[in-house]
């Protein structure tokens, strides 16, 4: 009898899960099962994209949950940390979220959607054709996780000015200022890329832009840090330039649902670049997400420790 049970929940069985499955079984008994309505009892390792808090009332002999993905906000993060449960998540796909954000800030700045949708109504905008380039802006970073690190890759690489909050990391390279103010007046263009966290909701409100008047913003990170009144507020009458977002308080919960994630007519400025949550929907992102957690679970398996290990008191 192998040593180990795992529990990999899952929406629907594909070749990466496939091949997740067949390797796992050489080092233990693997169990496949949906989204919801599984059983922990008996289970020593889960791998998943959710879990809800209840589950854990029958999670006897529970050791540690990989997660499929970057955030892990739609796991029980608290409730694993006071029971000693480890919790890993995958950053493998950090290079490519930045160059997406990347590509939302170029965009942005240089009104490439704004001059599109114009032109294909004959509107040469000649009255106002003008834009800003990237390379002569200071530009700062909202986190310095994974994504923040390759974001700061890609600014080097273009030799654009970077600052961020000095949080007692290892900078190199980069310069950084006290606070989240001191960055909204140092900086041209702030990229966000924060977990959802009670510290970072709606870190972004009416305050905070008030000081980022003729500025801009690129959102990859959780979406509860910003205030979308303020936001709007700020695009329309607050003399702040531009913002790209790529994430929403909701998403369609079919494949067919038609949503608007939001409240207020974004979608009729043209200071805006709205993006349906796509930073992390790489063609193989998800064959890469599984196939980094698979040789975290192996690891574990072999006694060693996987890294990118979640802080559960800190919940990220």
């Amino acid at each position: 009898m192998k040593k180990y049970r795992i529990l990999l929940s899952i929406s629907d069985m594909d070749e990466a899960f496939a091949a997740m499955q067949k390797e796992l079984s050489d080092y233990a008994d693997v169990e496949v099962a949906g989204l919801s309505g599984y059983s922990l009892r008996g289970v020593d390792l889960f791998i998943g994209k959710k879990m809800a808090a209840d589950a854990l009332g029958e999670a006897d002999r529970l050791k540690a949950v990989f997660a499929y993905k970057t955030g892990v906000d739609d796991f029980p993060v608290r409730e694993l940390g006071a029971r000693g449960i480890l919790l890993f998540n995958s950053h493998v796909n950090s290079r490519y979220i930045a160059q997406y954000s990347f590509g939302l800030a170029m965009a942005l700045v240089s009104r490439i959607a704004e001059f599109d949708r114009k032109l294909r109504l004959g509107d040469w905008d000649n009255e106002n054709p003008f834009w800003k380039s990237l390379f002569n802006m200071r530009v700062g970073l909202v986190g310095y996780g994974h994504i923040g690190r390759e974001i700061h890759r890609l600014l080097l690489a273009n030799e654009i000015e970077t600052y961020t909050i000095d949080r007692g990391k290892t900078y190199a390279r980069i310069k950084t200022v006290p606070s989240l103010e001191a960055l909204c007046e140092a900086c041209d263009l702030l990229f966000l890329s924060l977990p959802r966290t009670a510290a970072t909701d709606k870190l972004f409100n009416a305050a905070m832009f008030a000081r980022m008047q003729g500025k801009f913003l690129v959102n990859v990170g959780r979406s509860n840090c910003i205030d979308e009144g303020a936001l709007y507020e700020a695009l329309t009458k607050g003399g702040m330039a531009g913002a790209a977002i790529d994430t929403w308080r909701e998403k369609p919960r079919t494949p067919t649902q038609t949503l608007i994630p939001f409240d207020h007519p974004f979608q009729t400025l043209d200071n805006i670049l709205l993006s349906s949550h796509k930073a992390m929907q790489l063609i193989d992102g998800h064959a890469r997400y599984v196939a980094d957690i698979l040789s975290k679970v192996i690891r574990y398996l072999k006694g060693e420790m996987p890294g990118d290990a979640v802080d559960c008191t800190r919940g990220y």
